[in-house]
């Protein structure tokens, strides 16, 4: 008998590809910084120049990949977890406590995900600048986090649902 996936598990599937294809993009980002940076020590060095951008650019790479891919890094269980008390609990108990856990994290994501979006807007109503060489409006930045809690609200409930299987158990394994 040949099972028909349901709305969600398509939908999982193409988020779980959305959250691999921006952890791709952002190592690709860390591998171009880490090729510019000895390229623009290596300019300075011999005295053609250099590019005054680098920097700035590296530091708004790094926020922009460190939050997008926040919901590949949940997904794989490779953020900082500390779960002595779920280790501690009987199995049953931990799976119940740990999507309690999951909505708290749903919940929390998408009023993080409202602030950003509100800041967004009021930043891009005002225009504001920062005070940087690289000119990029404020509401930019604030747009990846406000996207970026949304993918967190989702990966939480997806979280949710997952454990809420009838093969799910609690684990206290992480990574890779």
């Amino acid at each position: 008998m040949r099972v028909t996936p349901s709305f969600l598990d398509l939908f999982e599937a193409g988020f779980e590809q959305v959250n691999r294809f921006i952890a791709a993009l952002v190592a690709a980002s860390i591998g171009v910084f880490a090729l510019l940076i000895p390229l623009d020590l290596f300019l300075r060095k011999v005295g053609w120049g250099n590019l005054p951008w680098l920097h700035e650019g590296a530091e708004y790479g790094l926020y922009v990949g460190v939050f997008l891919s926040a919901a590949w890094v949940l997904n794989k269980g490779a953020h900082v977890r500390v779960d002595i008390i779920i280790a501690a609990l009987p199995d049953r108990v931990a799976l119940r406590l740990e999507r309690m856990l999951d909505i708290a994290g749903a919940l929390l994501c998408a009023v993080m995900c409202y602030c950003g979006v509100a800041g967004t807007i009021s930043e891009y109503a005002f225009g504001t600048l920062p005070d940087k060489d690289l000119r990029i409006p404020n509401w930019y930045m604030l747009l990846v986090f406000g996207l970026s809690f949304a993918l967190l609200t989702v990966e939480f409930l997806l979280r949710y649902r997952r454990a809420g299987k009838a093969s799910a158990v609690a684990s206290s394994d992480a990574g890779f």
